[in-house]
């Protein structure tokens, strides 16, 4: 009788305690708190209801919480339901549903905002207290259309704990919090901010870092070669199609076809494919680059964004690239060598808005690397940028991407030979590349269920030049149609590219800076 007393009165605790948290929601109809059955964890729900269907849904959830959090965790917002049922719910013009996950269970963060593809849902006031925390969570669904081919997908492709996260964080009076997953300290932005005139030369993205080179060098789990010295900068790289070496596979008789659904290379057959691996706990595979230079890599802009629902740029101090890489993770693989990035640069016109135009960047390795017959780069597009003169032709495209049994990436890299179609062709074959391509991307495929795919982002399309024998690099892989019942990319579309041709002066431009 006792116990039954006290759960009596503890859970007469609890729904006053709840009452209490619910009567200081500023917009009921939109949040409220709830509690987790299971562990009576209190946490928020927002609910949207009637939101557009095929667009792209991005909630924005300002809180406040009267004391200074003990870690950087700040919190998590995420869906209520599946990805699945969500994109199908939206679909048939019902409410999304989405949970707030509190960084601490006492005291409970207010609201003090909501708001949903840019407009303001809910203002409510900020908490009370000598210390006050700030947090922005934001969430991004994107419609059955188009995903970027970054490993770093969108959350309803491939579920992750490090899906959702912060993308602002204040402490007034209080040593500033960093946002979740960031090394250095950035300052990132709410959401992308465009500006009508951008500069012609951007200023490469830098952080205060710590150098690491040496331990790189000296480890040989990261550089199995061991450089007697250190490798001397070169204060100008010159382009590559200027370079004896650039462009030069070899085994070009035994190229094997498509990514998914193919078979492997081998080792050394495209000697400028650079992996690109984000430093955390763990070396986590990002994407795909081409080597250039001895100190320049290009690749898809996407892939140095924090995550597919913010425009948070990756400090390149957390990041590494690869080079003469072919087993992705074997640290120790002769032939490879390991870099850290210094810098890197945005094209000035990419807006990380879906869309692949401009979907391109140049990163700064810290110290040059050395060609041998497993390093080489590949030749920048030499001749005009007129798409016609390409279309109908077969283009390689290598990385270590999604295969057709859902890995998410694959130990050996695989090759796929896509032809070039026109502008009129990708467009006529589905509407929906009309918000996806511009006049500076071009599609290529087969549909027919084979090639790049998620973790093949930033890979580069390359045409063999039978006259020189050397690969000229024309694309960059950057989006795909997305098929809703696989929830994957749609290879019975066709890819966009970044055509490479038509940002020649900016490249050339980037890889000349000392």
């Amino acid at each position: 009788m006792n116990k039954v007393s006290i759960m009596t009165i503890w859970l007469m605790q609890l729904l006053c305690m709840l009452v209490e948290v619910s009567g200081q929601s500023p917009c009921p109809q939109y949040f409220t708190y709830i509690t987790d059955p299971s562990t009576n964890e209190i946490m928020g729900q927002v609910q949207i209801p009637s939101p557009p269907r095929n667009v792209e849904l991005h909630l924005k959830v300002g809180l406040s919480i009267a004391v200074a959090l003990p870690t950087r965790y700040v919190g998590r917002l995420e869906l209520a339901h599946s990805k699945e049922d969500s994109v199908r719910i939206v679909q048939q013009g019902g409410p999304l549903l989405y949970r707030i996950l509190f960084p601490l269970s006492r005291p409970i963060p207010v609201l003090t905002g909501i708001w949903f593809n840019d407009q303001v849902y809910c203002v409510g006031p900020r908490a009370v207290g000598p210390v006050v925390t700030s947090i922005v969570l934001e969430h991004t669904l994107y419609p059955p259309q188009m995903v970027p081919l970054s490993q770093n997908t969108p959350s309803y492709v491939r579920p992750s704990q490090n899906t959702y996260h912060p993308v602002y964080i204040h402490l007034p009076e209080v040593q500033t919090m960093r946002p979740f997953f960031t090394i250095p300290t950035i300052q990132p932005s709410r959401r992308p901010t465009e500006s009508k005139k951008k500069p012609l030369t951007p200023r490469p993205v830098t952080t205060e870092r710590i150098d690491l080179s040496d331990e790189i060098d000296k480890n040989i789990f990261l550089n199995p070669n061991i450089p007697q010295s250190r490798p001397q900068l070169q204060s100008q790289p010159q382009p590559s199609q200027n370079n004896g070496d650039c462009g030069r596979s070899v085994n070009t008789n035994e190229i094997n076809p498509l990514i998914s659904k193919g078979m492997s290379i081998s080792p050394g057959q495209w000697p400028w494919l650079v992996a690109l691996f984000l430093v955390k706990i763990d070396f986590e595979f990002q994407c795909a680059g081409s080597l250039v230079t001895k100190r320049h890599v290009i690749t898809a802009a996407h892939c140095l964004k924090l995550n597919a629902q913010t425009n948070v740029n990756i400090p390149p101090s957390t990041m590494l690239a690869s080079v003469g890489r072919y087993r992705l993770r074997d640290w120790r693989e002769a032939g490879s060598v390991n870099r850290e990035i210094e810098s890197y640069m945005l094209h000035p016109d990419y807006t990380h808005q879906g869309t692949g135009d401009s979907d391109l960047a140049v990163l700064v390795l810290r110290t040059s690397v050395e060609y041998s017959s497993t390093i080489k780069p590949v030749c920048l597009w030499p001749g005009p940028s007129n798409l016609q003169n390409v279309v109908n032709k077969l283009g390689f495209v290598v990385g270590w991407g999604r295969d057709e049994f859902g890995n998410p990436y694959l130990a050996e890299p695989r090759m796929a030979k896509l032809p070039i179609v026109s502008q009129e062709v990708c467009l006529w074959s589905d509407q929906r590349f009309v918000s996806f391509t511009s006049n500076r991307t071009f599609c290529a495929g087969l549909k027919d269920g084979s090639g790049p795919c998620n973790g093949d982002s930033g890979s580069g399309l390359v045409l063999h030049d039978s006259t020189t024998g050397r690969y000229q690099l024309r694309g960059i892989v950057s989006r795909s149609l997305f098929d809703l019942n696989e929830m994957t990319c749609d290879l019975t579309q066709y890819v966009v590219f970044v055509d490479v041709a038509q940002y020649m002066p900016w490249i050339n431009q980037q890889i000349s800076i000392p």
